[in-house]
């Protein structure tokens, strides 16, 4: 319990030094955050294949958090991010077994493609990048809830959501940049992505 406070508190934190412009406060609480729930994992949780896949994913997550804050290296972050949905998407194919569920594809396709089209004017050079940042979110909550699918537990669900909310976490943060500001933003999209990693980190231990 006092962990998870410690990851809120470390998570509030990143959001006030986001709204205030604070640059050094947020990535000090950031890698906070990121540090904690690495702990939580390592610790909390039953060790397994996959649990070493999520924790590799809050590594990556962290570097790739940290470059964008200080705004270096776009190309560099750019690729962290995707190699952390790959780590977090690892873990969860790793838990399946039996069939898949298309049906599940296609939805998570079909609303990512209209996500697409509401884009594609502003987005210019940025198409490919995002193309490749969709498709592996969208394969992140494929997987995740084919877990949740076959293994209807509190743990699959929790971290079938998590997964979830980090793919309207970059949906967010994309109209935010792209389209059309969103009111109070820092908190929508910063909150939201400590949220889905806090999730996906609760899916190991419960």
């Amino acid at each position: 319990m006092w962990s998870w406070l410690a990851v809120s508190l470390a998570s509030i934190g990143a959001v006030s030094g986001t709204k205030h412009g604070f640059i050094a406060q947020s990535l000090l609480y950031k890698i906070f955050t990121f540090a904690l729930l690495i702990i939580i994992a390592m610790t909390q949780a039953s060790i397994y294949e996959h649990t070493y896949w999520i924790v590799g994913g809050l590594v990556v997550s962290a570097l790739a958090d940290t470059l964008h804050t200080l705004k270096r290296k776009r190309t560099f972050h750019f690729i962290c991010f995707l190699v952390a949905q790959f780590c977090y998407s690892k873990a969860f194919w790793l838990q399946l077994s039996g069939e898949m569920v298309w049906w599940l594809f296609a939805l998570l396709l079909a609303a990512s493609i209209v996500a697409f089209f509401l884009l594609l004017p502003q987005l210019d050079k940025l198409v490919f990048p995002v193309v490749i940042m969709g498709i592996m979110l969208i394969q992140l909550s494929w997987a995740s809830g084919e877990v949740w699918l076959t293994s209807p537990t509190l743990a699959s669900g929790i971290g079938f959501v998590g997964a979830c909310v980090l793919l309207l976490s970059a949906l967010a943060y994309a109209l935010n940049s792209y389209r059309s500001p969103i009111r109070r933003s820092y908190v929508w999209v910063t909150g939201s992505y400590f949220l889905a990693h806090g999730l996906i980190v609760s899916s190991l231990v419960l």
